[in-house]
């Protein structure tokens, strides 16, 4: 069996490695980097959590090129992208393509005569990565250009998950970055508001507050409403404070999972991204599915367990591992890439026992590794 697995993932690593190579080849043909860099065109695709992931990336290029003007684009405008949770005055100019509208608008960007384009990568195919790099040098008229990579594969997901995760998305940017002599320490670079005043009463009492991070617009990544109340349950007799976080479409839940508790609120629909990394700011920990406000949660240093399903490569989306936790079922089912699933196996195994084992064990280490202890 382990033999069967080992050459499955040595046939993903070949597929892989062949695909770097192409993309670099063309990327030789394509580009050069010897051009002065004054003006740079960023490109990322996705929402919340997409965006979450590129910012240490962004701070990098930010204090890489001090003095560059930075602009962004992106060709899947929705409500929720980069330019609603990076800080206000990160991007010099800001380009949410419509896709019905896209040929025109690039070709526009042609004369704004940028000096180099980063792309910060989805999981492209090899032939729309060649397509866009085509697009890029002489669409755009960019002559210097990089981050595109390997990639990821969804062949053979049960066996990537079990022996060669792939490295979290922020890791693979700054890989990237760092292939290109782009170095340090990176940050996050949010728009954060503080909660308001109401709030902060929350945080003013003896107790510990957890946050539940409920919303999540994958069905089969939801964890059962049973399990978030019976956790809500536990929490609150062992003296916590249970603070619910998420959209509109997440008040009814809401109030099932609080139903009758003290200590207990619900805040959802109640914040925008910035109010959301603010009053995350204040919490003791959280408890998240796998969405987009979990990637805020460690963005802000709110120490969080995730709950994750195993119907994809779920490690590229891990939280660091510091000061964070994961729990994930491996089953027979596993890597189905299914957004609908009729009984969420992977997720109905994880016990609120075992959640709130995790988290007391997390707070734990922090506890001990907390500077106070060692005066």
């Amino acid at each position: 069996m382990i033999q069967t697995y080992m050459l499955k993932l040595l046939t993903i690593r070949t597929l892989l490695s062949v695909r770097y190579r192409i993309i670099a080849c063309a990327q030789k043909l394509l580009f050069s980097s010897k051009i002065p860099v004054s003006k740079i065109l960023i490109h990322r695709i996705g929402t919340f959590g997409d965006s979450i992931v590129t910012l240490p990336a962004l701070s990098l290029i930010r204090r890489h090129y001090p003095h560059a003007q930075l602009d962004f684009v992106t060709t899947y405008a929705t409500p929720l992208n980069l330019s609603t949770i990076v800080r206000k005055d990160f991007f010099s100019k800001i380009y949410l393509i419509q896709k019905q509208n896209r040929k025109k608008e690039l070709k526009a960007l042609k004369y704004e005569h940028y000096d180099l384009y980063i792309e910060l990568p989805q999981n492209y195919g090899l032939i729309k990565t060649l397509r866009n790099m085509l697009v890029v040098r002489f669409l755009l008229g960019i002559k210097n250009a990089f981050g595109w990579d390997e990639g990821m594969s969804k062949l053979f997901v049960k066996e990537q998950l079990t022996y060669a995760p792939p490295l979290r998305e922020s890791e693979r940017f700054v890989r990237n970055l760092a292939r290109n002599a782009i170095t340090g320490t990176p940050d996050y670079p949010l728009q954060i508001e503080a909660p308001s005043a109401e709030l902060l009463t929350l945080f003013q009492t003896p107790h510990k507050v957890v946050a539940f991070v409920i919303g999540t617009n994958v069905p089969a990544n939801k964890w059962p409403l049973s399990s978030w109340r019976s956790l809500a349950v536990a929490l609150c007799k062992e003296g916590f404070s249970v603070a619910v976080i998420g959209g509109e479409q997440e008040k009814q839940d809401a109030h099932k999972i609080i139903a009758d508790l003290d200590r207990a609120y619900t805040f959802c629909g109640q914040f925008s991204i910035a109010q959301s990394a603010g009053f995350l700011q204040t919490c003791t920990a959280a408890i998240c599915h796998d969405t987009g406000a979990m990637h805020l949660c460690y963005a802000v240093h709110t120490p969080l367990v995730a709950l994750f399903s195993s119907r994809q490569l779920a490690s590229k989306w891990f939280p660091p591992e510091k000061g964070n936790a994961v729990l994930m079922q491996i089953l027979s089912c596993s890597g189905c890439f299914r957004k609908q699933c009729e009984n969420n196996l992977c997720l109905k195994e994880i016990t609120p026992d075992a959640v709130e084992r995790q988290l007391h064990e997390l707070l734990k280490e922090i506890d001990e590794n907390s500077p106070c202890r060692k005066l």
